[in-house]
């Protein structure tokens, strides 16, 4: 009679849900997110992609053109890398049908896949007790019984093939709908404008920050500040200005990262200021200079607490404290689907350690105890002494 040959489908089936491809899937995935820990990815933020161009232009040389092309710098948005998860992502929709199926054909019982050999036992109903306590389902038919762990074993792997899709979905959704901010400078009270009409402000105290709901905020550093007004002899505020192109305004927030400069254009006068050191309530050097020629002819120090008070040709210059603090802002939709995914993971893999998929066949024969299938290895180094102990 001649061989039935397979269905294409059918093969196709069987390699698509092997635990090869699955392990080939994770170990590229894997490789490329450890590979972002050696290769420095492009920052979100455009205020430091200057700096950061410098660096990997400085540690690779001609090869940073192209590496960039290559989508090295990017390797998590890349089209390879999102090839890989929709890949993923395909696989385990499969094993789960593949499970679900599994488990509503479990209550069935099967004849043995394998042949049947000798075992070191007792009896079998001892050692179908000792299976029974090992929460293990055996199911009798007419010469032998079949053990497996129905419904546990095929749940567990279920919850895990679900858990990483629910994981893969919440990241799906923080891709196309979220966003992130970083290295956002605020100072006490300024509020600042985020992507889709959210916003993020930095309390009065300088501290805490208030944002739009569902946004995150981390505060990634904070550092010295001032808050600057220029009043005139009659006691009326003059406007200020930080650059050439910028609006003039009576009152002026500094963040002190690095040297600040402001400009008095009704009094033809030009401050800078110089933070001592990084801690939010540092002195501040101040210098004033006559706008032009440029010469210096004012200088002072804040107080301990970073106050001051300078009066210079007719204007009084009134310097108080105002640390900034630099803010990273995002909003996660995918966090809820994400956390839940990786809870049902974990959960998923516990089962599977205490409920691993196994199923074999146990039969009596005269006075033989005969298996089929792979033991657990308790049963295949249980030695009769040992059955006698146990029970």
């Amino acid at each position: 009679m001649p061989e039935q040959s397979l269905d294409p489908w059918q093969i196709i089936w069987r390699v698509v849900t092997s635990d090869s491809v699955l392990v080939i899937l994770l170990l590229a995935i894997a490789a490329s997110v450890a590979l972002t820990a050696w290769l420095p990815q492009r920052p979100s933020s455009e205020v430091d992609y200057a700096r950061w161009l410098s660096q990997v232009q400085a540690r690779f040389g001609e090869a940073t053109s192209t590496m960039r092309a290559l989508g090295l710098f990017n390797l998590t948005g890349s089209l390879v890398f999102r090839i890989l998860v929709a890949l993923l992502s395909g696989c385990l929709v499969l094993r789960l049908v593949e499970r679900g199926d599994r488990l509503s054909r479990g209550r069935e019982i099967t004849d043995p896949d394998r042949t049947w050999r000798e075992i070191s036992v007792e009896s079998l109903g001892r050692v179908l007790d000792g299976l029974r306590v090992r929460r293990y389902r055996a199911v009798h038919r007419s010469s032998f019984y079949q053990i497996d762990r129905w419904p546990w074993a095929d749940i567990s792997l279920m919850m895990v093939y679900g858990g990483a899709l629910f994981l893969l979905v919440g990241l799906l959704f923080s891709y196309l709908w979220g966003w992130q901010v970083e290295g956002l400078i605020l100072q006490r009270g300024e509020l600042s404008t985020l992507p889709e009409g959210d916003w993020v402000a930095l309390e009065e105290a300088g501290s805490e920050t208030r944002q739009s709901p569902g946004v995150v905020t981390f505060v990634e550093e904070r550092g010295p500040g001032v808050h600057v007004r220029a009043i005139d002899d009659d006691g009326q505020a003059l406007q200020l200005q930080v650059t050439a192109g910028a609006e003039l305004s009576p009152d002026l927030l500094l963040a002190l990262a690095e040297d600040r400069y402001f400009a008095i254009p009704e009094a033809n006068l030009i401050a800078r200021l110089t933070p001592r050191s990084e801690e939010p309530y540092t002195r501040v050097e101040v210098q004033v200079y006559r706008s032009p020629p440029g010469e210096m002819i004012a200088e002072t120090m804040t107080d301990e607490g970073g106050e001051a008070e300078l009066s210079v040709e007719g204007v009084r210059l009134e310097l108080t404290p105002a640390p900034y603090a630099r803010i990273s802002a995002s909003r996660n939709p995918g966090r809820w689907p994400a956390g839940g995914g990786l809870v049902l993971l974990m959960a998923g893999l516990l089962g599977n350690l205490i409920w691993p998929a196994r199923r074999f066949w146990l039969r009596e024969r005269e006075d033989l105890v005969e298996a089929a299938g792979p033991l657990p290895p308790s049963l295949v180094a249980m030695e009769p002494v040992a059955m006698e102990e146990e029970a």
